[in-house]
């Protein structure tokens, strides 16, 4: 470090000046500043550097302008500087340099004995420049040599050092704060940037407890950011702070939000079956919520809900309904066929739908019926079996069922086919005992079968006596 001597001109003697009344304030300051300027140069001269500050100060305190006083008074700042720097006084010997710079800021020499003492207070232990007075020395420093790349790089590591402290005290917050500023003095510091993580997941961890989620999703985000790989601790916990975040807002009645903070969660941390089941049933909230959706979007709804939950009756139901509101629909508009093709669909998500059963056993019925008439028994018949296996207590459709067993019997009958005629007809009989029609063709094809059976046997006897003459 280097000693600067005053430039000013030193006078042996000095004209004591007497005041004449009158002239004012303005003169009297300006002899007072130049003797103590002439005082203080004397001193400094003479190595009274202690004394030739005081008679400095004083000068540049009447004349604040005159740079001559300003750059005297500098000098002897900084000579006071080394020389209780020297005397092993360096906290003291630094503050006297930095009030120097503070006057004469351009002043190369005292900059550079600036730069030196702040480093030379940086390596000292910690017990003689606490690390906060360090970092605040440094900061200063760079202010002064903005790209001075040792003073950042200390600065980085001091602030990393400081926060990691303050991280293993619970400070959380302030471990953030510190780390955030070394991060952006070194960016690419590997070490910072995984402690800075680290303290992002440990401040998320308290916003967790506390409730704050959105607070949580952010910290954890950026924990990610920071992190040199990617965390699956931090994907998971940020996957559950979505989660977390959506609960509350579907408590708040905001469906939407809840939805897509659900969908983030599953992107995040896929898979996950809490999450799969909140979002399942947001689904069902939004589709049976009032509003503009209309029935199919409703239907699209329900159907990601039960992909994502299949076991989720209250939504399996709710699916359902919406098929048996469209079937009606459809069945009122004449297209009974798209009608039975949904109602079916209501059966495979709800097969305990009794509203799709018995619409759909109504819908067969009167398939039947018109077959029925159109004389198509054969396929009148699948289509109430079909109805009935739906509503297997109607009786309606039971009398129907057998009614169309006896025609077609009565049909098959007048094709000579009696053996399916007799079929038929006592299915029908067992479906329907006391339909005396029923009974009646029953009696009569009975004994139709036994009078053919009766010629059978005749032509069979004949045919045998025949056959016993011509062997006589």
């Amino acid at each position: 470090m280097r000693s600067i001597v005053s430039t000013a001109t030193m006078c042996a003697v000095m004209l004591a000046l007497s005041v004449v009344s009158g002239f004012g304030q303005d003169i009297q300051d300006t002899v007072q500043a130049e003797n103590a300027f002439f005082r203080g140069s004397h001193l400094l001269s003479r190595n009274s550097i202690a004394e030739a500050v005081i008679a400095l100060e004083k000068a540049a305190q009447l004349e604040p302008q005159n740079s001559q006083y300003k750059h005297a008074l500098a000098v002897a700042y900084n000579n006071l500087g080394l020389s209780l720097i020297k005397d092993g006084s360096l906290p003291q010997g630094l503050a006297e340099i930095t009030k120097a710079l503070a006057v004469e800021p351009e002043d190369k020499d005292i900059r550079r004995n600036f730069v030196q003492s702040v480093f030379e207070a940086v390596s000292a232990a910690d017990d003689k420049t606490p690390i906060q007075e360090k970092i605040s020395l440094l900061r200063d420093l760079l202010k002064v040599e903005p790209e001075n790349a040792i003073a950042k790089k200390s600065l980085a590591a001091l602030l990393n050092n400081a926060g990691v402290a303050q991280g293993r005290k619970g400070e959380y917050q302030e471990e953030v704060t510190r780390l955030q500023k070394a991060a952006e003095i070194e960016p690419a510091n590997a070490t910072i940037k995984k402690n800075l993580s680290v303290a992002y997941f440990n401040l998320s961890t308290i916003k967790n407890k506390a409730g704050a989620y959105e607070d949580e999703i952010e910290l954890l985000k950026s924990a990610l950011e920071s992190s040199l790989k990617n965390d699956a601790l931090l994907n998971g916990n940020l996957g559950r702070a979505y989660s977390n975040l959506a609960v509350q807002k579907g408590k708040d009645g905001d469906t939407e939000a809840q939805i897509e903070l659900l969908k983030k969660s599953l992107d995040v941390f896929p898979g996950d079956p809490v999450t799969k089941k909140n979002l399942a049933v947001a689904y069902n909230n939004k589709a049976v919520a009032d509003g503009p959706l209309k029935t199919d979007e409703r239907i699209a709804l329900l159907e990601e809900s039960l992909k994502l939950d299949p076991k989720n009756q209250t939504a399996s139901a709710n699916l359902a309904a919406l098929f048996v509101k469209t079937a009606v629909q459809e069945s009122k508009s004449g297209s009974s066929s798209k009608a039975a093709h949904v109602l079916e669909k209501a059966l495979k998500v709800d097969a305990g739908c009794k509203t799709a059963q018995r619409n759909l056993a109504a819908i067969y019925h009167n398939d039947a019926l018109k077959m029925g008439e159109q004389g198509k028994h054969e396929q009148e018949i699948k289509l109430l079996q079909k109805a009935l296996s739906f509503s297997p207590s109607n009786t309606e459709i039971n009398a129907d069922l057998a009614t169309a067993y006896n025609d077609y019997a009565l049909a098959l009958g007048k094709k000579g086919d009696l053996k399916q005629e007799m079929l038929y007809l006592r299915k029908a009989a067992k479906l329907a005992p006391e339909n005396n029609a029923i009974t009646e063709n029953l009696a009569k094809a009975k004994l139709k079968a036994v009078k053919e059976e009766k010629q059978n046997h005749d032509r069979k006897e004949v045919k045998e006596g025949k056959k016993k003459t011509k062997e006589g």
